[in-house]
């Protein structure tokens, strides 16, 4: 069994894999791997620069890559810690990584990857295993396990994502993956009820999500909930 840092450093390098993968292609141009694209109602630059400047690290903008290079930063000073004895300090460059990936990255870039495995057959394998690694940081580090009964602990007409209803026409919301998935390719050229059947499949595909995937369960609950809104919209 590894040691601590030794996982650490494992993770790390796993990040970096991710940060190489994903830069810009014209494939993706009008979807880039950022939240601000994929979620298209939140810009989250505010917030990450405050988590950069606290950690001191130079982040260039908000795309995977560079979110995956600071977690891998984190990741590497969390195993060093580790290794000069300083658990305190490494408990918290955890936390901060734990943050990162539940506030900043796995709620949109888990779909995005389905996206990319669903459209783009030549990036399948690569976006499925990256797709996975962030399953799998999210059940060890639990970001958003599924919490049955969540009164007083989400803004009233909010889920785990964000607002729940509808924002601007049906147009914009289905551009955003808040309408319960993220749709690529040829897929954005679909008829409404040729849509709405992909919704459901969706919903279904989020539902085992969270039955496989305790740590983020909460996420693929409420995406599966909103697809099936969403489908059942779209077939009037």
């Amino acid at each position: 069994m590894p040691t601590a840092s030794e996982a650490s450093f494992e993770e790390a390098r796993r990040w970096i894999e991710v940060a190489d993968r994903w830069g810009p292609t014209v494939l993706w141009e009008d979807r880039p791997p950022t939240e601000k694209a994929v979620v298209v109602f939140f810009d989250p630059s505010e917030d990450l620069a405050k988590r950069a400047e606290k950690w001191s690290h130079e982040l260039t903008d908000s795309a995977l890559r560079s979110l995956a290079r600071f977690a891998a930063a984190l990741a590497d000073a969390e195993g060093r810690h580790w290794e000069s004895g300083d658990a305190d300090l490494a408990t918290r460059v955890y936390e901060a990584r734990r943050f990162l990936v539940g506030d900043r990255i796995i709620h949109w870039a888990v779909p995005w990857l389905d996206a990319v495995v669903r459209c783009y057959p030549e990036f399948s394998d690569a976006a499925g295993a990256d797709r996975d690694f962030l399953l799998d940081v999210g059940d060890e580090m639990r970001v958003e396990p599924l919490i049955p009964d969540r009164e007083g602990m989400v803004v009233k007409g909010e889920d785990s994502l964000g607002r729940v209803a509808m924002v601007g026409g049906m147009e914009r919301w289905v551009s955003s993956v808040w309408s319960g998935r993220v749709s690529m390719g040829v897929e954005v050229q679909l008829a409404p009820d040729e849509m709405a059947g992909l919704y459901m499949q969706s919903a279904r595909h989020w539902t085992d999500l969270a039955a496989t995937n305790p740590g983020s369960a909460q996420i693929w609950t409420d995406l599966a909930e909103r697809a099936s809104r969403t489908g059942e919209m779209l077939a009037g």
